[in-house]
C-alpha cells in the first residue's frame, strides 16, 4: 500500500495483479511524508535498484507485506484524506488469479499439491479471495478507480495522467507458463465460479 500527501494518492495492493510491479514504480516518486509499506526482502532489492523509495512510516507487521484494505487505511490517514485523494486497486480474472498463485507455489520443492487439490484447499482460496474485500467497506466498492489486470497498460497511461508522474513498471514478477485454463481440470472451474462469484459478476469475467 501506498498513500502519497506529495502526490494526494492511494494505492490498495492486491494479490496476483502486478501489485508489487506498480508499488515499485509508484514509489519512485514518494517523498519523505508519505506511508510505503514493506514488500518481500527479494522485491526490496528490486525497488532500491529501481530508484524507489522503501518502507517509510509504516506500522504494519514486517511479515504482512501489506495487503492493506481500505478500512484499515483510512483509520491510518483519516476518511478525509481518504475522500480527498485519489483512491484505486487492480483486479483480475479471479481464473487466472487461482493458477497464477498455484504456479507461484509450485515452484516451491516442497510443494506437491496437484492444482486440483490447490482449489480444493479454503484456506489458500480464503487468502486469494481476500482481493475484493481490501478495496470494499461492507461490500461496497468505496475506492475510486477498480483498474483491471488484462488491461494493465491502459491502467499505467491513466494513471501517469491522472497524477502527473511517469511510471515505469519494473515487471518484478512477471508470469510465465500456458494458458490459465490448460490447469483446470472437471469442477475446478465451478468452484472458483462459486467462491469469487461477485467478483466474476461485477467485472463481467468469463473461463
Amino acid at each position: 500500500m501506498i498513500a502519497s500527501h506529495a502526490h494526494r494518492f492511494v494505492f490498495v495492493k492486491t494479490r496476483k495483479t502486478a501489485g508489487t510491479s506498480l508499488e515499485i514504480a509508484l514509489s519512485r516518486h514518494c517523498g519523505p511524508d508519505d506511508i510505503v509499506t514493506r514488500i518481500s526482502p527479494e522485491d526490496e532489492a528490486l525497488r532500491a535498484a529501481a530508484g524507489g523509495v522503501g518502507p517509510q512510516n509504516d506500522d504494519t507487521d514486517p511479515g504482512s507485506y501489506a495487503h492493506m484494505g481500505a478500512r484499515r487505511v483510512i483509520e491510518v490517514i483519516g476518511r478525509e484524506t481518504w475522500d480527498d485523494y485519489f483512491t484505486f486497486a487492480v483486479e483480475r480474472n479471479p481464473y487466472d488469479v487461482v493458477a497464477s498463485s498455484y504456479r507461484y507455489s509450485a515452484r516451491k520443492p516442497s510443494f506437491t499439491k496437484t492444482f486440483a487439490e490447490f482449489v480444493r484447499t479454503p484456506k489458500r482460496m480464503e487468502r486469494l479471495a481476500l482481493n475484493e474485500r481490501l478495496y470494499r467497506l461492507d461490500g461496497r466498492v468505496v475506492v475510486d478507480r477498480v483498474y483491471r489486470y488484462e488491461e494493465l497498460p491502459e491502467a499505467v497511461a491513466d494513471l501517469s495522467a491522472r497524477l502527473g508522474l511517469e511510471l515505469d513498471l519494473p515487471h518484478a514478477k512477471q508470469g510465465s507458463g500456458p494458458h490459465y485454463r490448460e490447469l483446470y481440470g472437471p469442477g475446478d472451474a465451478e468452484i472458483v465460479a462459486r467462491r469469487f462469484a461477485r467478483t466474476i459478476r461485477e467485472f463481467g469475467y468469463e473461463f
